[in-house]
């Protein structure tokens, strides 16, 4: 299925700006950029609704992830400067409602919010020897801090969908880990650790019981979350290897999970700057088995042209797909008539 391009904005950004990640902020969408703003945008027209006047983070924003709460949308951002800040969208964006920082303030590379489990964790650059998770409440107290699991920058947090006591961590180590965060002891709190056997780009939850790996040379793979019960014995990952080969594209952007960790299905999204698409690749289990690819392939027709596009974001609602590059745009996807 082809999709084709309905809108394109700058969204006010300086010449150059490189786009990086979307959220879903409530009815907008929020994007972070590397001129260091935050910004709503009105997702029916691509007009921006609100932006930080100032840099939201001194030194290079890096994260983002919102959050619904009873009273209302919150947005997190996290950066080099160390911090994570949290953005009521109630009070504009003006200025962060909390800030959680830690005291050798190391550079963030990737977060995670769970609002209902009430807790924010960080993986920091590798700084010295130390690369670190911490793990803070919604009130700013530190709850954990694995410094020891990890040997490179930390740059994949993703909270297990219903466990609630289960955090992954993904590095340029090339280690996926998984934390039991209830138990105190870092080396007995390690309930998993998987070699993907190079650095790790993405990583996290498909299922309840499948964790995805995709690496920085493009190498994507699926395994089994380690049982509890030792006397398992786990079975073999599925290694896809390198995508590039299987689908004819030059870089993957990101996996997305569609339609709830039950539901068994993601897509990875891959690109071509030289041929100039975006194809959405199925990810699904067949017949007990986790497959990659197939007939039902949606195309974003163009791209944004001999441009990479860093960041993707599928509104099932409005069946409308968005997409940031590094030729400093912003578009709006439909299927094509």
């Amino acid at each position: 299925m082809n999709f084709t391009e309905t809108l394109a904005s700058s969204i006010s950004s300086p010449a150059g700006t490189y786009h990086y990640s979307f959220a879903r902020a409530g009815q907008h969408l929020a994007v972070i950029s590397s001129d260091d703003n935050l910004r709503l945008l009105d997702p029916s027209t691509l007009a921006v609704v609100a932006s930080t006047s100032i840099p939201t983070h001194a030194d290079g924003v890096t994260c983002i992830k919102s959050a619904s709460t009873d009273d209302g949308n919150l947005v997190f951002t996290a950066g080099r400067d160390g911090a994570v800040r949290v953005w009521d969208l109630r009070r504009g964006l003006a200025g962060s409602v909390k800030e959680f920082k830690r005291r050798g303030a190391e550079p963030i590379l990737s977060m995670d919010v769970s609002v209902e489990r009430g807790l924010v964790a960080a993986g920091t650059e590798l700084t010295g020897q130390s690369a670190e998770v911490v793990v803070w409440d919604l009130e700013g107290r530190e709850k954990m801090n694995y410094v020891e699991s990890h040997n490179d920058d930390v740059t994949q947090l993703s909270f297990h969908p219903t466990a609630r006591e289960l955090l992954l961590s993904g590095s340029t180590d090339g280690l996926i880990n998984v934390y039991n965060m209830n138990i105190p002891d870092e080396d007995d709190a390690l309930h998993q650790v998987v070699n993907h056997g190079s650095s790790i780009h993405h990583a996290g939850f498909l299922s309840s019981d499948a964790i995805y790996g995709l690496s920085h040379d493009e190498n994507l793979s699926v395994y089994k979350l380690a049982d509890p019960n030792e006397d398992v014995e786990e079975p073999k990952p599925v290694v896809f290897g390198d995508v590039r080969q299987r689908f004819g594209c030059e870089y993957a952007i990101d996996v997305l999970l569609r339609g709830g960790e039950s539901a068994g299905v993601g897509v990875i999204a891959v690109g071509s700057h030289s041929h100039q698409w975006v194809d959405l690749q199925s990810l699904r289990v067949e017949n007990g088995v986790w497959a990659l690819g197939g007939e039902q392939v949606v195309r974003l027709v163009g791209g944004h042209r001999e441009e990479i596009v860093r960041c993707l974001y599928v509104d099932d609602v409005s069946a409308t797909v968005f997409t940031g590059g590094e030729d400093g745009l912003v578009k709006a996807w439909k299927p094509a008539p």
